[in-house]
């Protein structure tokens, strides 16, 4: 049977004890030097002063712990120890947790992982350096030891959570605002029917990316992943703000699979650099890939003009699949491409999409940057293109192509210089358009 445990000031109560034989510990209140005093085989804490929640996260039998009031972070919380543990926040009610500049430090463990729930919580930290949870010493690869699953969070501060060895799922309804990166994450998932509005950078004119995939090589390959599940509704802007050119994209570093699953959606605004896989010869599955599934639906904005371009394939290689019916949306500001795949270029593979769209709203600028890069493309119904005019492109398309199925391969020294075409009329230049939209068959 389960035990609940209900904090008191100072000393806690306890109700016969000898008699049945529970055993007991004693652990000091952080902040009073005074003695708190628990159940040992209890589960449940309900607590309402940070020296209650202090005890709780420190009390290895504690499993549950149910914030009634809301409460204020005096210090880090360190010395977690390690166990799966669910923090309910009452959110709903009107608690509020402030941890201020401060974080709570789970236990390092390289032997097991574990995972902490945090549920129904409103959170406040300091913007200039607070976090809420921190798994082992939180920097890189030192964090090892801990997940974190977070359902209908509210989070204002520098970072949520530091989980450089761990994964992050998200679930339920969760608005993340923070100065710096949302999360530092090695996996990170929004699992189906999640809505996620996430703001990164959102002072001044920091570069920060929305998730910092920054842990450890295992054995020696790169293997972060990003998995959005059905439905699911993810929406990301960074440096909302600012009108200056950003590098940092939506996930940054040693990320190498982003897979979007049926009806689900990606929407990442940014101050330059949407979508990107940088240059790591260490990719797990050697060529990093962006997967749409049947239904899904990524846009990609990049609203920073100069060198940035909204979709950065840095990795020769690099596949963007689309299955059918999904749709891919990529409008950037720049004079080196909406898309640029200068290392060896990249595959494009489309499979009868809903649409496939690449507009590049500078004046006179091409729509890629890049060297050997090719669109595989089957199934399709029509291919508009427009001229380099820049803009909105609002006025109807210059020039409309009946293909079933084509290839199209461009990119000579960073260029789009159209370099072969099978399935498309012969004088189809891709340095030519400043948008191209491509329709599936069923349309």
């Amino acid at each position: 049977m389960k035990k609940t445990q209900v904090f008191k000031r100072g000393i806690l109560t306890l109700a016969a004890t000898a008699a049945l034989g529970v055993a007991v510990l004693s652990v000091p209140t952080p902040f009073t030097g005074e003695s708190v005093i628990a159940y040992a085989a209890e589960e449940t804490a309900e607590v309402s002063t940070i020296e209650e929640f202090d005890a709780a996260l420190k009390n290895p039998a504690i499993t549950v712990i149910n914030v009634n009031e809301s409460i204020q972070f005096k210090k880090n919380i360190t010395n977690i120890p390690n166990r799966d543990l669910t923090i309910n926040g009452n959110a709903d009610k009107g608690v509020v947790i402030n941890s201020a500049h401060n974080s709570i430090y789970g236990k390092q463990n390289t032997k097991g992982k574990n995972t902490i729930s945090i549920k129904n919580v409103n959170i406040v930290g300091a913007d200039s350096d607070g976090r809420f949870f921190t798994g082992g010493s939180g920097n890189g690869p030192s964090s090892y030891g801990w997940d974190v699953y977070a359902e209908n969070v509210e989070y204002t501060g520098a970072r949520f959570v530091h989980l450089s060895e761990g994964k992050l799922t998200f679930a339920g309804e969760n608005n993340i605002n923070t100065r710096a990166e949302n999360a530092w994450v090695h996996d990170l998932e929004f699992l189906p029917g999640t809505i996620y509005n996430g703001i990164a950078a959102n002072k001044d004119h920091g570069q920060f990316s929305a998730f910092y995939f920054n842990g450890a090589l295992i054995k020696g390959k790169a293997t972060g992943e990003v998995k959005i599940g059905s439905n699911a509704n993810v929406n990301v802007k960074i440096g909302p703000q600012s009108n200056v050119n950003h590098y940092y994209p939506v996930f940054y570093d040693k990320v190498q699979k982003v897979d979007i699953d049926s009806g689900a959606t990606l929407d990442v605004d940014a101050a330059g650099v949407a979508f990107e896989f940088i240059p790591r010869a260490d990719y797990v599955n050697k060529f990093p890939s962006l997967n749409l599934a049947s239904g899904a639906k990524a846009y990609f904005n990049g609203r920073g003009g100069g060198d940035y371009p909204a979709m950065y394939l840095q990795y020769y290689g690099t596949q963007v699949n689309l299955s059918r019916n999904s749709e891919l949306v990529v409008t950037g500001d720049s004079k080196k491409g909406a898309v640029r795949s200068e290392y060896k270029g990249a595959q494009i593979n489309l499979d009868a999409p809903r649409n496939f769209e690449i507009k590049n709203k500078k004046a006179g600028a091409q729509l890629f940057y890049s060297t050997d890069t090719t669109i595989n493309a089957k199934n399709v119904g029509r291919l508009s293109t427009w001229g380099r005019t820049g803009g909105d492109y609002l006025d109807p398309a210059t020039n409309l192509f009946n293909a079933r199925n084509f290839t199209v391969n461009f990119g000579k020294i960073c260029n789009s210089k159209t370099l072969s075409v099978t399935g498309l009329p012969e004088d189809f230049r891709m340095e030519d358009y400043g948008k191209i939209s491509l329709k599936g068959g069923a349309i």
